[in-house]
């Protein structure tokens, strides 16, 4: 019940804008949102996550892969999310949250914007495929200035797989005549129709227009843009069809419950009218049923746990060595083109200048690595969780056909959907207190002639290289273990608590049952009545919840 009150709760709505390099992507989220807040132009997103949600207060958020969250001024955003302000994301940032006061964004909605798909940076295009796990709802980017492509039309089949719902936009309409606009909109729909297997609508718009149109408070820019058409879909799609997904999957949940406690309420009805020693008997044969119970509770608990901790030393691990290996040797090939480039500087610069070179280039290496690795166990992960919860649905569902039989009750099942997420808490670590002997080593290397020192300088470079890529991988190991091991724990307490639980309520409706049944007539017509009354509310929520899960 707390998942679902949880869930309830939270109306938030991933509506993910994806598309090709150079679509213009963030123009159109300016345009929904009424203000250039996000960079445009010709350099592209780099792999991260811009995320656009309400917030009373305009604010800019950074959040980076060690947890720290930090406020930054919403002129920087450049630097964070483009690859020329941060290149393969060297800075570190998991995602960049924007607070803006906008009414697009007060019912929960999220906008994500993303890199594009098919520029140079392939990362950029991996991150992409990656976030679509997470759309509720898919913005689709087309442009006029350049036809369907191949790449595009790939990405749609995945697309697909994922959104319950895609919008087509076909951008910069400003740029074509009427004439060539209907051409470029009828080639983009049969092209997006073939991929599809269905029919799609495909919404010409000018993003450029539209945001000059709304900040400038001119109907006649907004009609030209032809943005109010887009707009006027999603907001009927935001306020129909969202609300109609959360309620369907909130229906199912509910009505799994009210299965269960209907049951609950039969039972217990049924033990009034029992005999005492025949409900003695029933209640010795439930007790066995919990011995076989409690042997696949131990059976659940010990493959979870093996599942868990192959996929971390054996998945993980191997991945991590074979990135350490290769690492190792680039960097020591960088290192000899870096150093040719510096050993002019004196001993003690040239010194700080290559210990600092190996900080950046392994911290961003393993930066790039975690970002690809994360999707690999977390989706490994889930698919465990899947099948682990489907285990614990089956024997709690059994739990209750037991029951049912034996009290000789009808019970029906009703599926329901786990979700399970962990988050990382990785941190790096480079600095150590040096001891006396690498003082004194250091400090000798910079007293000996240039041409001897810098030799041994790069060496001892070399040897933080493969020092410091050991030390990170250990710790991405450590991290990936740790995310794995407490998500494995969280999971595997809430599961077996679905169990206990299920076993405290119907020994709890048989025992209730059992002890009113031994007091006098008056006592147990009134318990008898009162568990009627309540069945019968049950059956009327049951009923309307039937047609929100049919409907879904």
């Amino acid at each position: 019940m707390h998942a679902l009150s949880e869930r309830a709760d939270s109306s938030a709505f991933n509506l993910v804008v994806v598309g090709e390099f150079k679509r213009d992507k963030s123009s159109v989220l300016n345009a929904l949102i009424s203000t250039d807040v996000l960079p445009v132009g010709v350099v592209p997103l780099t792999a991260i996550a811009t995320i656009l949600e309400y917030g009373e207060l305009a604010a800019v958020h950074a959040e980076f892969q060690g947890g720290l969250v930090q406020q930054v001024p919403q002129e920087t955003l450049w630097d964070y999310v483009t690859e020329k302000g941060n290149p393969a994301n060297a800075k570190g940032v998991r995602e960049m949250r924007i607070t803006w006061p906008s009414p697009w964004l007060k019912s929960g909605v999220l906008l994500v914007d993303t890199p594009g798909i098919g520029s140079v940076y392939r990362h950029n295009t991996n991150f992409t495929y990656r976030i679509l796990l997470k759309a509720d709802a898919v913005l689709f980017l087309l442009s006029v200035d350049q036809p369907v492509g191949q790449t595009e039309y790939d990405f749609l089949k995945e697309v697909r797989e994922y959104a319950g719902r895609i919008f087509f936009l076909l951008n910069k309409t400003d740029l074509l005549s009427e004439a060539d606009l209907t051409k470029s909109t009828d080639f983009a729909s049969r092209v997006l129709a073939e991929a599809m297997g269905e029919p799609v609508t495909v919404f010409p718009v000018s993003a450029r227009l539209a945001l000059e149109g709304r900040k400038a408070g001119s109907e006649a820019l907004l009609a030209q843009s032809r943005f109010p058409a887009f707009t006027e879909a999603l907001e009927h799609f935001l306020m129909e069809d969202k609300g109609n997904v959360l309620v369907a999957s909130l229906s199912k949940g509910l009505l799994r419950l009210v299965s269960q406690t209907r049951f609950n309420a039969e039972l217990a009805l049924s033990s009034l009218s029992m005999p005492v020693e025949e409900l003695r008997r029933k209640v010795e044969a439930f007790e066995k049923k919990r011995t076989e119970v409690a042997q696949e509770k131990h059976d659940f608990t010990v493959l979870l746990e093996a599942d868990v901790k192959r996929l971390a030393n054996q998945d993980v691990t191997a991945d991590v060595e074979a990135f350490k290996a290769k690492l190792t040797l680039d960097i020591e090939s960088k290192l000899k083109a870096h150093f040719e480039a510096v050993r002019h500087l004196p001993s003690g610069e040239l010194h700080e200048d290559l210990q600092r070179y190996v900080v950046d280039e392994v911290r961003a290496a393993w930066d790039g690595f975690r970002r690809d690795e994360d999707e690999k166990p977390d989706t490994v992960f889930q698919a465990l969780c899947e099948r682990f919860s489907g285990k614990i649905h089956a024997t709690v569902d059994e739990l209750y056909h037991f029951s049912s039989e034996l009290f000789s009750i009808p019970f029906e099942a009703v599926s329901a959907e786990v979700a399970w997420n962990a988050k990382s808490g990785f941190y790096y670590k480079f600095w150590e207190t040096p001891g006396s002997l690498t003082i004194m080593t250091t400090s000798l290397l910079h007293t000996l002639p240039k041409f001897i020192g810098d030799a041994l300088i790069l060496k001892s470079a070399q040897n933080y290289d493969r020092k410091l890529t050991d030390t990170q991988a250990g710790r991405v190991r450590y991290d990936f273990a740790q995310r794995l091991d407490k998500s494995m724990r969280d999971f595997k307490v809430a599961m077996l608590e679905r169990i206990e639980t299920t076993q405290a309520s119907i020994e709890a409706a048989v025992k209730k049952g059992m002890a009113t049944g031994a007091r006098d007539a008056a006592q147990t017509d009134e318990h008898a009545r009162d568990l009627t009354a309540g069945l019968a509310r049950l059956q009327s929520l049951s009923a309307q919840l039937q047609p929100l899960v049919a409907a879904a």
